[in-house]
């Protein structure tokens, strides 16, 4: 019997991003070049028959140059899922989620992210305009599965897209979702991965990730 592994349910960042920049070293948040289509990128593996679909039920993405200050610390609760193009998906309340963003400078962002046991710290990209911004990133794990008495090795790639409006009580709107970019491993089958493609989309189920120091 197949064993199916449920990607979508976590966040846990593993490897960094490799990021470059022309941009002036100052103050401005500026978005890096040669970054500007990154979130693209991402959302560009999921399937044509889809793209209409997923920001009828995500939204659009804010960019632009100059993207408001993110820094600081939030909780989102409820962490609500909202929608899947995989069936079968349970659309159900999960543990809070705490953020906190720091080092804004030139399009970029250090995220901590503490989602139920996970603790990540990683690099990430901003950008937006005005109050409305966008948080992007590629994920890469790889770890071992044992199923039975046979431990396979498993790759994936992932996007991560985050969203919302900064307010002066944390963030309204807030909503990410995660995208399968690639998947594979060494168990010949046994293991049935998410396809290219698939997404997950959360929320904040009252409206806002608010400010919370944790």
């Amino acid at each position: 019997m197949k064993k199916k592994l449920f990607f979508g349910l976590c966040l846990l960042v593993a490897g960094g991003l490799a990021l470059s920049s022309c941009t002036k070293n100052d103050d401005n948040t500026m978005v890096l070049i040669g970054t500007e289509y990154y979130v693209d990128d991402i959302l560009s593996v999921i399937p044509d028959t889809l793209q209409t679909r997923f920001f009828a039920e995500f939204g659009s993405i804010p960019t632009g140059p100059v993207p408001p200050k993110i820094e600081g610390s939030y909780v989102m609760n409820p962490k609500q899922r909202v929608t899947s193009n995989v069936d079968g998906w349970p659309i159900i309340v999960e543990p809070d989620m705490y953020m906190r963003f720091s080092t804004q400078h030139n399009g970029i962002a250090v995220m901590e992210l503490n989602e139920a046991t996970d603790n990540v710290t990683d690099t990430v990209f901003v950008c937006g305009n005005g109050n409305a911004f966008t948080v992007y990133f590629i994920e890469n794990k790889n770890y071992d599965l044992e199923m039975g008495a046979a431990t396979y090795h498993v790759k994936m790639k992932r996007g991560v897209v985050m969203k919302g409006q900064m307010a002066a009580d944390g963030i309204a709107d807030f909503r990410y979702a995660t995208i399968v970019m690639n998947a594979e491993d060494d168990s010949n089958g046994l293991i049935e991965q998410y396809e290219k493609g698939s997404y997950f989309i959360y929320k904040d189920g009252n409206g806002k990730a608010s400010n919370h120091d944790w």
